[in-house]
C-alpha cells in the first residue's frame, strides 16, 4: 500500500490525510482524540530526547509542566533568533528543530497506524502570506524527519479542492470566488477566478491575496485571557499575577488559556457559558460567573475590524465591490464562531458556503492534490498562484523590484545588472527582500561563490528571480555581463537560501 499524506500544520491543530486509491479521495488519519479524531493540537511535550509527545497528551502534560511544552510554534517560524529553553533536553531549539520533532511524531503514528508501511510523500498546506523563510523552514522541517515532500499547497487552494468545486461547478461558468481562511494564527483571504472544463479538469486563477500573518484564534483567546485577568484583578487586589515568580505566571498563563479556548468553544455553539475558572495560585482565587455571546462580541470588537480591515483591502486590490463575489467559503476552525459568520454575511450580503467540517477542509484538500495530482497523476488542473508580496533585491540600502505582487509561481523576473565590489576576495552575498520600497524585510540571499566571480567578464553580474510552481520558493540564475552591459552565460542556478 502507497501511503501518500496531506498535512495542514496549523498554529493550533493539525490535520493529517492519506490518499485512498481504492475510495479515491483523501481519508482523515485518527491522531487526536476527545471527540475529535482527525484534529489534534499542535502541541508539543518533551518528556526526554527520545519521548516527545504531541496533541492532546501533549496538552495535558503541559498544563502541569508548562516549561517543557511547546505551543503554536507555526507563528514562530518567521523569526530569526527565536530559541525555546527546553529544560528536560537541556537544549534551547529553534523553530525548524521543534516543527522537525512534530513532523517526526506524525511520520512515526502514522506508520505504526498502518503496519510500518513507510510514508512515500507528503504535500504540506501553507498559508498564501508566507514568504520565502517560513516555506523553507516548514519544507526542510519535514524533510529533516524523513519525510519526502513533493510539493506544498496554499491554504486557499487546498480548501477549494476538498469543498468540491469540480463536483459543485457548472462546466464552462467562471466563478469569482472568495476563501476566506481564519485559522487558529493566520488570516488568509483569497480571490481567484475558478472554471471546470471537466470532471478531472479545472483551471484556477489567483486575482489577489491578501490576510495577516498574526491574526487568529489565538488572538481571541488572547482577548478572552486579558478580560480574565481583568475579572480577577478586580475582584481580588491582592491576585497580583505579574508579581509573581516566572514559573508561576507560566503555569496560571496556561491554566487561564485553556480556559478560554473552552469558553470560546462554548459560546461558538451557545449563547452563554458557565466559567468556573479556579487559579493554581490559590484556591480563594475563584471566577464563578456567566459569560454571554454579547460579551464576547464586546471583547472582540479590535479583532472583527482587522478583519473588516483585510477584506477592504482584498477587493480593493482586485478591483472588486462585494457584489461581484459569486461564493464565499469560509475555511478554519476560527470561522465557526458566530460573530465571524455574521460580519462575513453582512459585508457580502449573501450566504457563505455551508461546509460540514471547516477545521478538516485544508487536510483533506491537501490530500486530494497529493493523490491526484502525485498518485494517480489524473488531475489536470492549472494553478495559476502568485507571490503575496513584491520580491526584490536590496543594493546599497534600496529596494530593487524584481517580482511584483501577484506575479505567477514561476514567471521570471527581467536579469537585473549588479555591480560587485571586492570581486575575488571572498564569497558575496546579494540580499532578497519582500515588501516595498519603504518596508521590507530581508528573507534570502543569492550567494556569489568566489569560482564564479572568477567566470565573470568584469565586475559586474546579472540576476534573475524566480519562484519554484511547486513551493513558492525563490529560485535565482546569475549571468555573465558582456561588455555592451547585456547578459550572456548562466553561471549558476540554485534555490535562494535563507539569511
Amino acid at each position: 500500500m502507497s501511503i501518500c499524506l496531506g498535512i495542514d500544520f496549523g498554529t493550533s491543530t493539525n490535520v493529517v490525510t492519506y490518499w485512498d486509491a481504492n475510495k479515491k479521495t483523501a481519508v482523515p488519519v485518527p491522531l487526536g482524540k476527545y471527540g475529535m479524531p482527525n484534529v489534534f493540537p499542535n502541541v508539543i511535550y518533551y518528556e526526554s530526547a527520545t519521548n516527545k509527545i504531541v496533541g492532546d497528551d501533549a496538552v495535558a502534560k503541559g498544563k502541569q509542566d508548562p516549561t517543557n511544552a511547546v505551543f503554536a510554534i507555526k507563528r514562530r517560524l518567521e523569526s530569526v533568533d527565536f530559541k525555546q529553553a527546553v529544560p528536560k533536553l537541556g537544549l534551547s531549539l529553534s523553530s525548524e528543530d521543534i516543527a522537525t520533532d512534530i513532523f517526526g511524531w506524525i511520520k512515526k503514528s502514522v506508520e505504526e497506524k498502518y503496519g510500518g508501511q513507510p510514508v512515500d510523500g507528503v504535500v504540506i498546506s501553507v498559508p498564501f502570506a508566507f514568504q520565502h523563510r517560513e516555506r523553507k523552514r516548514i519544507e526542510r522541517a519535514a524533510q529533516r524527519a524523513g519525510l519526502k515532500v513533493l510539493g506544498l499547497i496554499e491554504e486557499p487552494v487546498a480548501a477549494a479542492l476538498s469543498f468540491g468545486l469540480i463536483e459543485r461547478a457548472t462546466r464552462g461558468k467562471n466563478e469569482k470566488i472568495l476563501v476566506f481562511d481564519l485559522g487558529g494564527g493566520t488570516f488568509d483571504v483569497t480571490i481567484f477566478d475558478f472554471q471546470k472544463q471537466s470532471d478531472r479538469q479545472f483551471a484556477i486563477k489567483v486575482i489577489t491575496t491578501d490576510g495577516a500573518t498574526k491574526l487568529g484564534g489565538i488572538d481571541i483567546d488572547d482577548a478572552i485571557v486579558d478580560n480574565l485577568l481583568g475579572m480577577l484583578d478586580k475582584q481580588f487586589p491582592d491576585y497580583n499575577l505579574d508579581t509573581r515568580d516566572s514559573k508561576v505566571q507560566e503555569k496560571e498563563a496556561f491554566m487561564l488559556r485553556q480556559q478560554a479556548i473552552e469558553m470560546k468553544e462554548i459560546l461558538s455553539d451557545d449563547e452563554e457559558a458557565d466559567l468556573i475558572f479556579t487559579s493554581s495560585i490559590s484556591d480563594e482565587f475563584l471566577l464563578d460567573d456567566v459569560i454571554t455571546r454579547d460579551d464576547l462580541i464586546g471583547w472582540l470588537r479590535s479583532f472583527m475590524t482587522k478583519i473588516e480591515d483585510v477584506l477592504n483591502s482584498a477587493l480593493d486590490d482586485a478591483d472588486l465591490e462585494p457584489k461581484d463575489i459569486d461564493r464565499i467559503i469560509m475555511v478554519g476552525g476560527t470561522s465557526n464562531i458566530p460573530a465571524v459568520n455574521e460580519l462575513v454575511r453582512e459585508y457580502f450580503g449573501k450566504e457563505p458556503e455551508q461546509v460540514r467540517q471547516l477545521d478538516l477542509m485544508v487536510g483533506e484538500g491537501a490530500g486530494i492534490y497529493c493523490g491526484l495530482k502525485y498518485v494517480e497523476k489524473s488531475l489536470e488542473c492549472n494553478i495559476a498562484v502568485g507571490v503575496s508580496r513584491d520580491i526584490g533585491i536590496n543594493r546599497n540600502g534600496r529596494f530593487k523590484l524584481m517580482l511584483a505582487r501577484n506575479t505567477l509561481y514561476g514567471t521570471p523576473s527581467a536579469v537585473e545588472i549588479i555591480t560587485l565590489n571586492r570581486l575575488g576576495q571572498k564569497d558575496i552575498s546579494v540580499p532578497i527582500v519582500q515588501g516595498n520600497q519603504t518596508v521590507n524585510s530581508k528573507v534570502a540571499t543569492i550567494d556569489v561563490p568566489i569560482d564564479v566571480q572568477n567566470k565573470l567578464s568584469g565586475n559586474r553580474i546579472g540576476v534573475r528571480l524566480n519562484t519554484d510552481k511547486n513551493s513558492g520558493t525563490i529560485l535565482y540564475e546569475l549571468y555573465d555581463v558582456s561588455s555592451n552591459g547585456k547578459a550572456g552565460a548562466l553561471l549558476k542556478s540554485d534555490k535562494a537560501g535563507e539569511e
